[in-house]
C-alpha cells in the first residue's frame, strides 16, 4: 500500500469508534441523521452525498467496504469523482470527503447515517435534521417486519425538537416564532410588503436549516404564506402578468392569517 492509500485509509477509519458507529472524537460539533437507503447506494443517496461534497468543496470522495467488522476493509480504499458515488456499492461500508468534514456509514440495507459539519448537513440533509429524523421514525415503523434494526435506529436518532401546530407553544427563540411576528406586522401595517417578503424568506431558510417543524393548521398557513410570496415580486420590474402587487399580498395574505386566528385551530387544546 502506498503512502496516500494508508493516508486515506486511516482517514476513513479515524471515523469510526471501536463499537461500528461513528467516533466520538470524531463528531465533536458534528450531528448525524439516519436516512432510509436499499440493498446498495441508490441515487436518494448519492444525490445526498454529491449535495454535501459540493457545500465543503470536497473535489473526490474516499469511499472503503468493511468487512470483519467496521476497524478492517476489503481491497484497498479507493478515491471517487461525486458524481461517481452512484456506483455498485453494497453494505457494509464508510465514505467521507478527505478533509473528513462529512461522512456516510452505511453498515446494513435499509439505512445509512449521514454525519457532519453543519455546512455538510445542511446540504446533504437539505430538509433539517429533524424532519429527516422524523420521516425515518415514520420509514422505520413501516419497514419494521422487513428490517427490525430500524426501530432502534429511530429510537437512538429520534427528532430533537417537538413538531409546532399552535401559536402558543412555539418556541419565542425559533425562526418559526418569527415568521409568526412577521404575519401580525404585515397584518396591522407596522411591516411593509418587500420587508415582509426578504423577513419571511429569510426566516423560513433559517427554520429549515434548524430543523424546525410545523404541522397541522399551522403548517397549512404557513404553506399557503409561500405560494402567496411565489406569486409576488419584490422588485415591481420583475413582476409577471397575474403576479400579486404589494396590496394584493397584503389583502391576501392578512385573509390567510385572520381565518387562522379565527378558526381557533392555532390554539392549544382547540
Amino acid at each position: 500500500m502506498t503512502g496516500s492509500e494508508h493516508d486515506d485509509a486511516s482517514d476513513l477509519l479515524s471515523v469510526l469508534g471501536s463499537d461500528g458507529t461513528f467516533a466520538p472524537s470524531w463528531l465533536r460539533d458534528k450531528s448525524v441523521t439516519p436516512v432510509p437507503a436499499g440493498v446498495q447506494l441508490d441515487a436518494a443517496l448519492a444525490g445526498r452525498i454529491e449535495a454535501g461534497c459540493h457545500a465543503v468543496g470536497a473535489p473526490y470522495v474516499l469511499a472503503a467496504e468493511l468487512t470483519d467488522g467496521p476497524r478492517a476493509t476489503a481491497g484497498k480504499t479507493s478515491r471517487l469523482s461525486t458524481r461517481a458515488v452512484g456506483m455498485d456499492i453494497h453494505p457494509p461500508f464508510i465514505l467521507c470527503t478527505p478533509d473528513l468534514q462529512g461522512a456516510v456509514f452505511f453498515p446494513q440495507s435499509g439505512y445509512a447515517l449521514i454525519a457532519g459539519t453543519a455546512a455538510f448537513m445542511a446540504a446533504a440533509v437539505g430538509e433539517g435534521a429533524d424532519t429527516a429524523r422524523a420521516r425515518f421514525g415514520r420509514y422505520a415503523r413501516a419497514l419494521a417486519d422487513r428490517y427490525p434494526s430500524l426501530s432502534v435506529v429511530a429510537a437512538e436518532y429520534g427528532p430533537e425538537q417537538r413538531a409546532w401546530s399552535h401559536l402558543d407553544n412555539i418556541d419565542p427563540a425559533s425562526a418559526a416564532a418569527r415568521q409568526v411576528a412577521l404575519l401580525d406586522a404585515f397584518a396591522d401595517g407596522t411591516c411593509d410588503a418587500p420587508d415582509f417578503a426578504h423577513g419571511w424568506w429569510e426566516a423560513r431558510r433559517a427554520s429549515q436549516a434548524n430543523g424546525e417543524r410545523i404541522q397541522g393548521a399551522l403548517d397549512a398557513l404557513f404553506d399557503q404564506v409561500f405560494m402567496l410570496l411565489e406569486d409576488y415580486a419584490i422588485d415591481p420590474e420583475f413582476a409577471e402578468p397575474g403576479d400579486l402587487d404589494d396590496a394584493g399580498l397584503k389583502t391576501a395574505v392578512r385573509a390567510a392569517w385572520d381565518a387562522f386566528r379565527h378558526s381557533n385551530t392555532g390554539r392549544s387544546g382547540k
